[in-house]
């Protein structure tokens, strides 16, 4: 006795793949890798990724070896249906420290990325909305030091407003 069948296997697998799609572009730990990644993760409004953005200590100074990821960003949002996107980077902090602290650091390391994009991208300010998340939406725990670096983030979310159709 097969319980379920083949096709009810079969209709698992592909509701499985299907609830995982929108992990399938991103890289390592289901942060996006590249500008390509990033467009097909935002692509949709509402549509978000996670970058994994690195600050020095207790700073809101992007790490020179994590340039490469805000320059995916950047790159996602200067070509294609990117460049008229506009978005809302929310940074997020682990649990070590300060509550309010987190939640000012992650703010400025949000406001450090928007300004990165401004300067080196030419993107208009007016297109990129900040927020502050601290350490209240964790993604992994912040039991182990994997999880904390996994909870020090910056997440971008579309935020462009779908176009009223033509009555």
């Amino acid at each position: 006795n097969l319980s379920g069948g083949p096709m009810k296997k079969l209709a698992f697998l592909i509701i499985f793949i299907l609830g995982c799609a929108s992990f399938s572009y991103a890289g390592q730990d289901g942060f996006a890798a590249n500008s390509d990644d990033i467009l097909t993760m935002i692509t949709n409004p509402g549509g978000r990724a996670f970058l994994k953005i690195e600050f020095k200590v207790n700073s809101s100074k992007i790490s020179k070896k994590t340039y490469p990821v805000v320059d995916s960003l950047g790159t996602a949002l200067t070509s294609g249906p990117g460049s008229s996107m506009q978005v809302k980077l929310v940074g997020h902090t682990d649990s070590v420290g300060a509550e309010e602290y987190n939640r000012s650091l992650s703010l400025k390391r949000a406001e450090a990325v928007k300004n990165y994009l401004a300067v080196h991208f030419g993107i208009n300010p007016d297109r990129i909305e900040i927020d502050g998340m601290g350490e209240d939406q964790p993604i992994a725990s912040n039991d182990s030091a994997k999880g904390r670096a996994q909870n020090r983030r910056v997440e971008v979310i579309n935020i462009t407003k779908k176009e009223e159709a033509p009555k």
